[in-house]
């Protein structure tokens, strides 16, 4: 019997410390957005090293839920015309980070985990989405999980039961999908199925 199974999600924009420049045609202003210089890990919880964080770790000896999460730091360099530069940060609210529709049942429990942040330094963005319907087996510590998610940026899901090992349950990489920030806009293009 698994007394404690801890589901977390990161989404990140991987490898890069500065995404490409975009110039603004009608003030000639350059805008790089950062990147979270990292790669794919269960462990950058609380580094700052990820846009959106969240965990929901399922207490079967408490029959509750426990839920944390966190949205990291935005950046952005403006670059006028004549070549002064400035950077701006702010962090976006976690209102949009929810943990619904708990349900449990003799040794099992559902939910939903989902997430919808946009860029704090751009009104108007749009947001970065995710949906996960997860249910966790209290039995064998199995995870089953159907998700949803934007293209861009990069998306982990992971598992741990009984502080052991985190196990992957889903990966997005943006790159090697030929996604770019556009992928946020609309309704999410990814979906998949697992039971781990």
């Amino acid at each position: 019997m698994a007394d404690l199974v801890k589901i977390r999600a990161g989404v990140f924009i991987g490898g890069l410390h500065w995404l490409p420049a975009v110039r603004d045609p009608e003030t000639g202003v350059t805008f790089e957005y950062a990147g979270d210089a990292r790669e794919f890990t269960p462990h950058a919880v609380n580094t700052g090293r990820s846009q959106i964080e969240q965990e929901v770790v399922v207490d079967f000896a408490r029959r509750k839920l426990f839920a944390y999460a966190d949205t990291g730091l935005t950046a952005v360099k403006q670059t006028s015309a004549d070549g002064k530069a400035q950077i701006t940060r702010d962090k976006a609210s976690v209102d949009g980070v929810r943990v619904e529709d708990e349900a449990w049942e003799a040794m099992t429990v559902s939910f939903t985990m989902r997430a919808s942040v946009a860029n704090p330094l751009r009104p108007g963005a749009p947001a970065v989405d995710y949906l996960l319907r997860v249910t966790v087996d209290g039995e064998d510590g199995s995870v089953e999980i159907t998700g949803s998610h934007d293209g861009f940026p990069c998306f982990e899901f992971y598992k741990q039961v009984d502080f052991g090992e985190f196990q992957l349950l889903y990966s997005h990489d943006y790159r090697a999908a030929g996604d770019t920030p556009a992928a946020m806009d609309g309704g999410m293009e990814y979906h998949f199925e697992r039971k781990l």
